[in-house]
């Protein structure tokens, strides 16, 4: 399929609502991967690490952590297929593209092959890199220098895979197989029907400010501003089980992919139910003397990470968790500029705090009065 063409103003982008399931594993098999590195992701992703068998496990946070750590290749591929919606449908289709893809660095970003999704995986998100530091070297040469710069004592074992995409093509679908048949297929016949239902009722909205819309999806600033701007031709929206507080989202030439949390309503789960985990997961994140420092930190003024870094002395992968889930549960705002993330407190933060203060009110009573 050819990558979409890039449009210079985009008034009206296409936003569509869709049902995937192979977006949705893909979903699932990324956010078990984070389990370790990320708090609040107490539902099937933790349930699957117990559960998963152990070469299977040590395969899939092998292959998101390569090359240089999260999202790894299979993060990356995972993001290139919002541009691929002719195999959103099936996951034996999804299996014979992995096993068809070209081996060496030609394709388009949607449809990569194994050596340039290496290249795209190495570059696409960091945030220290400037535009088109690498951009004089070709594809191999930049991957090793970037794993020099990063002083990775894994870069000779790196580049040996790299020299051996064949290789690496057939684990990414074995993987993808394996825990399709092991874990997703049986899961299939319960989730899908509840992301439908969230779905369907988007489908029949009427859409004027699609930011808007995504920062209802996600319960925080919308993801399509700053950095994610666009311009986009077209607004990808799906569900998941899986993320927690989390949000997820890709960006593919001029289509932006978002993932978003699936609503209460549609998982069947009380608004009363809801409204305790999320609370409870707000003030799981105030139960940490380091998050609580950080917090005082942030009184006064934003702060961009790596400052936060430096000032609490703990280390900048400690910071970033910290702070991701932060985040996600609705304590800190993120405000991005040039290759800088500044944080700064939600001034919602205290309006949905003070509601749990009603818990202590006392109850009505009746005309009789109630039980002493």
């Amino acid at each position: 399929m050819p990558r979409l063409s890039q449009t210079a103003t985009i008034e009206t982008p296409v936003v569509q609502f869709t049902v995937s399931p192979t977006l949705d594993m893909l979903n699932a098999m990324y956010f078990t991967s984070l389990v370790p590195q990320m708090e609040g992701l107490d539902g099937w992703p933790s349930e699957l690490r117990r559960d998963m068998a152990p070469n299977l496990l040590a395969e899939l946070d092998a292959l998101y952590n390569y090359p240089a750590g999260d999202p790894g290749i299979m993060g990356i591929f995972g993001d290139d297929l919002f541009g691929r919606p002719d195999i959103w449908s099936d996951v034996d289709r999804l299996i014979e593209y992995v096993r068809s893809m070209p081996l060496g660095d030609e394709g388009t970003e949607a449809a990569p092959g194994v050596q340039r999704l290496i290249y795209q995986t190495t570059f696409r998100y960091p945030d220290d890199l400037e535009p088109g530091a690498y951009d004089s070297l070709a594809p191999r040469e930049a991957v090793h220098r970037r794993m020099d710069d990063l002083q990775d004592r894994d870069a000779p074992s790196i580049m040996a895979l790299y020299d051996r995409p064949a290789e690496l093509r057939e684990r990414m679908a074995r993987l993808i197989e394996r825990f399709y048949a092991e874990h997703y297929r049986q899961e299939m016949g319960n989730r899908l029907p509840a992301l439908e239902r969230s779905v369907a009722a988007h489908r029949q909205e009427t859409i004027a400010d699609p930011a808007q819309l995504a920062a209802r999806l996600t319960g925080r600033q919308s993801c399509l501003e700053g950095a994610c701007a666009g311009p986009f031709t077209r607004l990808v929206f799906t569900p998941s089980l899986d993320m927690g507080p989390y949000s997820s989202c890709a960006i593919i030439g001029d289509v932006h992919g978002l993932i978003y949390p699936l609503e209460p309503e549609y998982r069947g789960t009380p608004a009363e139910e809801a409204e305790e985990a999320r609370l409870a997961r707000v003030y799981k994140a105030l139960g940490d003397e380091q998050r609580l420092r950080i917090l005082r930190m942030l009184r006064d003024r934003e702060m961009y990470a790596q400052e936060i870094v430096e000032r609490t002395g703990l280390h900048q992968s400690v910071v970033s968790r910290h702070l991701q889930f932060m985040r996600a549960v609705g304590l800190l705002q993120l405000r991005k500029q040039n290759n800088m993330k500044f944080f700064s407190l939600n001034p919602k933060a205290r309006d949905m705090l003070s509601g749990t203060l009603a818990l202590f009110d006392p109850p009505s009573r009746g005309i009789a009065g109630g039980a002493q």
